[in-house]
């Protein structure tokens, strides 16, 4: 899983007023100023603008209260003192789609994926190893930073204990140290965190707190990754995979799957509910917060533009549920769902959406 996945990549300007922004003010071009150096045909007062075609690389991203996505660019050809600086993800060649950008919450010893952990369970019992993984009568401390040696192939299912050990981190590198001895892999979150044991985490109604059917169901790790018109949106770490393949997919017959709306937070919901029940413009039907598909990590708006006759709509009637995605809610030809469970069901009977799923 890559967490940063325009690093190393080459990109191009295609935009013919593609600004740099200011550092401080990221919404407002920066202008050319007393004693620096002036691309040919510019003046000290004028807005600095990358040439179009420029070759670039991105070295960070950010986004703005209204989550346009912003890069901060470094030529790699071009005019003479082409300007480095930030400037708006649309201004590149494909809009920077479908480049993600790093994790929600953004602060992490060692991010996942990988074999570190961080002990989340007040409870984390230590065990024995297999067959009876017998209960040693003491526990990690929650918080406690964990490297997984070996996952139970003994048990039903497969990895459901995990030998661990401790050690330190430095440097973004995990030094194994003292074995600690087997314990239940749901007592571990992916990745070495301290934000697992904040109050953040713990907020219901917080950044990753997930929902269903108006029940929370615990919270989720994001990952940021821009859509259509690049905007940055958050999706869970766990559908990264399989919709990223769903991307590649189509990419191969030449057709740009694009994300327009994927995880919200519940103050987003509540916000767009109020919205609806106030009757502002540009404000659509809305589910109470806490029941909203889009809330518990699995549901996708995309980019499909219409009803049968549109290229990526047609598409995912074809291939969606082989990649695990169905159409869920009627009348909203963009809203898919990733469900690999029922899928095959799907497959078996070509049929790619809901019963109740009229229109």
């Amino acid at each position: 899983m890559n967490l940063k996945s325009y690093i190393g990549k080459e990109f191009k300007i295609i935009s013919n007023e593609a600004r740099i922004r200011r550092d401080d003010d990221i919404t407002k071009s920066a202008i050319y100023q007393p004693g620096e150096p002036l691309l040919a045909g510019c003046s000290v007062g004028d807005p600095k603008i990358i040439p179009k075609r420029t070759q670039v690389k991105v070295s960070d991203v950010r986004a703005d209260a209204r989550k346009n996505t912003y890069v901060f660019i470094n030529p790699l050809d071009g005019e003479p003192n082409t300007p480095s600086g930030w400037t708006m993800a649309t201004n590149l060649e494909g809009g920077f789609l479908n480049e993600t950008v790093g994790l929600v919450p953004a602060s992490w010893a060692l991010p996942p994926p990988g074999n570190h952990k961080t002990v989340t369970d007040k409870n984390a019992v230590i065990r024995d190893g297999g067959p009876s993984y017998a209960s040693r009568g003491k526990t990690i401390p929650a918080g406690s930073f964990v490297l997984v040696l070996e996952a139970s192939k003994d048990t039903k299912p497969a990895g459901r204990f995990v030998r661990i050990c401790a050690g330190t981190i430095d440097s973004e590198s995990f030094t194994e140290g003292a074995e600690i001895g087997w314990t239940a892999a749901s007592n571990l979150s992916d990745g070495c965190s301290d934000i697992y044991g904040s109050a953040e985490w713990a907020d219901r109604q917080g950044t990753n707190a997930c929902w269903r059917s108006g029940k929370f169901i615990g919270q989720k790790l994001l990952v940021s990754i821009v859509g259509t018109g690049g905007e940055l949106e958050q999706i869970t770490v766990e559908s990264l995979g399989p919709y990223m393949r769903l991307v590649e997919e189509a990419a191969k017959v030449n057709l740009a799957v694009g994300l327009e709306s994927g995880f919200r937070t519940f103050a987003k919901q509540k916000a767009l509910h109020d919205g609806f029940l106030a009757k502002k413009p540009g404000f659509n039907l809305a589910a109470k917060p806490g029941n909203s598909n889009h809330q518990h990590g699995q549901a996708f708006d995309f980019n499909t533009g219409g009803f049968d006759g549109t290229p990526v709509y047609d598409w995912l009637k074809r291939n969606g549920p082989a990649l695990g995605f169905i159409r869920t809610v009627n009348k909203e030809h963009w809203h898919w769902e990733y469900m690999p469970d029922e899928a095959p069901a799907f497959v078996k009977a070509k049929r790619f959406k809901l019963d109740k799923v009229k229109v």
